[in-house]
């Protein structure tokens, strides 16, 4: 075979070259287009768009030039400092009003005692602390100590306290009483004030200022083209203010009770005496009550120490509230008071004791006294009654206040006798008992004697075991102490 000629040997290898630059031709074509197309109409076509949408900014931007900016608003003012003043209420308990008002008037502070006066009706606020500077500087009253300040106790739904008061050169004790009510929102609150009579005058009438009244009643004018407008209706005045001072001419029921029981808390029997009718009121049982007092150191109740129950013009009634820290009790007695017309000072016409002289009795042991030193004698009425230990004549200490008082009565009047009766319990023979019911009598007219009380005042006898108060010997017929103990004791007869 011939080999083939260079001619078809070149056409032979020459094939493949050809076919593989054709793609590679292909592609540049492709991107020759591709950049035309973009330069010929894309890039135009975005210029235009970008074109339009800056126009109608630019024309915003132009109109808002010319606007003025909003003028910002003016700053509020600055506030005034806010000065607090001092609480008028608020006061939880009626004696922390009662101090403060102490605290009020030592200080010289009238504008704020005028304002703790008249807390319920502020118009009134400066003519009570006029009062109070009046009080002070004019009559030179000096106010006590804020500790003395003393809740008296409860009438006509008001809660009293009174703020102690001394004028110079005076020894006799004054007070200015305050007459609390308590407001649910505000606390307690003065709703009366009360001067002592010698303290009158620092109240100055002022006249009432005239009611404001509507000047006619008859109709307005009619504007013109217009119709008639309708009458005003008179004003109506005010109701008449009850006056915030009082002036105490003479003591009212609560505080002559208070009054009262003080001196027996004080066991001052010469005192107390001078509060009762002496014809409705025995000596002896006013005597009694003032032991009582003091055996059982008895104190006001710091709450609601007197109670009036029956407030009438010539009739009261008072409850009066005590209580015992040596027998840890509390008890109570009653107060009954007369006069003859709402002119005249009260009496203590009766005393109900039979619950004080109950709690006072069942405690008795506590503090190692027998019993009550009131007893119902056999003549009817009552007596005192002075005990004894068994088969002894000598007094108990404790008798010896009971004796002091009784002497005090006898040299105030010599024409006044006493009958003393001595008794004993069952045991011993009658004999026996006789002479040892005598010696406890006479040992009574001994001590008196030496109180200064004449012999000729005092008549002695002895009973022996005949007038028992007590029991000798149980149901059953055992011994009974407890009631022998009763029957040992000497019984004074005020016979006035």
């Amino acid at each position: 075979m011939r080999p083939p000629s260079s001619k078809t040997s070149h056409r032979v290898l020459s094939h493949p070259h050809a076919g593989g630059a054709m793609p590679v031709v292909i592609v540049l074509l492709a991107l020759v287009a591709s950049v035309v197309v973009f330069f010929v109409f894309t890039r135009p076509s975005m210029k235009k768009d970008a074109a339009a949408e800056a126009a109608p900014a630019a024309k915003t931007v132009v109109a808002a030039a010319p606007q003025t900016p909003p003028t910002p608003p003016p700053a509020a003012p600055k506030p005034a400092p806010v000065v607090t003043a001092k609480p008028t209420f608020g006061f939880a308990r009626p004696l922390d009003l009662g101090k403060e008002m102490v605290r009020s008037l030592a200080a010289g502070d009238f504008a704020r005692a005028g304002e703790l006066a008249a807390a319920g009706d502020p118009d009134q606020a400066k003519a009570a602390a006029a009062v109070f500077e009046r009080m002070t500087k004019s009559l030179h009253a000096k106010v006590g100590l804020e500790d003395a300040v003393e809740l008296i106790g409860l009438v006509e739904n008001k809660t009293r306290v009174a703020i102690p008061l001394t004028l110079p050169g005076s020894q006799e004790p004054m007070r200015l009483q305050l007459d609390l009510e308590r407001d649910d929102k505000m606390g307690w609150k003065i709703a009366r004030l009360q001067l002592p009579k010698e303290l009158g005058s620092a109240v100055v009438a002022t006249p009432e200022p005239a009611p404001s009244m509507a000047a006619s009643v008859s109709p307005a004018p009619a504007p013109a083209g217009g119709t008639a407008r309708a009458p005003k209706s008179p004003a109506v005045p005010n109701a008449a203010k009850a006056p915030l001072f009082t002036v105490e001419e003479m003591p009212d029921a609560l505080t002559f009770g208070s009054d009262f029981v003080r001196a027996l808390l004080k066991h001052d029997f010469i005192a107390a005496r001078k509060f009762v009718d002496e014809k409705k009121v025995p000596a002896e049982r006013l005597a009694g009550l003032c032991i009582v007092f003091e055996e059982g150191a008895y104190e006001f109740k710091p709450t609601k120490p007197l109670i009036i129950t029956v407030a009438n013009p010539e009739v009261s009634w008072v409850i009066a509230q005590v209580q015992s820290q040596k027998l840890q009790q509390s008890t109570e007695f009653g107060l009954e008071m007369q006069r003859s017309g709402v002119d005249q000072p009260w009496k203590v016409v009766g005393l109900n004791l039979s619950e004080i002289l109950s709690s006072f009795a069942s405690s008795a042991a506590k503090m190692g006294v027998p019993y009550t030193p009131i007893v119902s004698n056999p003549k009817g009425g009552e007596s005192l009654a002075l005990y004894f230990e068994y088969d002894q004549s000598e007094l108990h200490p404790r008798a010896l206040k009971q004796l002091e008082i009784v002497a005090g009565l006898l040299n105030s009047d010599p024409s006044k006798k006493l009958q003393i009766a001595g008794h004993t319990d069952a045991k011993g023979t009658d004999n026996y008992n006789l002479a040892l019911s005598q010696a406890r009598a006479e040992s009574v007219k001994k001590r008196l004697a030496g109180l200064g009380v004449a012999a000729a005042q005092i008549v002695t006898t002895g009973m022996g075991k005949a007038q028992p108060l007590g029991p000798n010997q149980k149901a059953d017929g055992t011994d009974d102490p407890e009631g022998r103990s009763k029957n040992r004791r000497a019984e004074i007869y005020l016979d006035f």
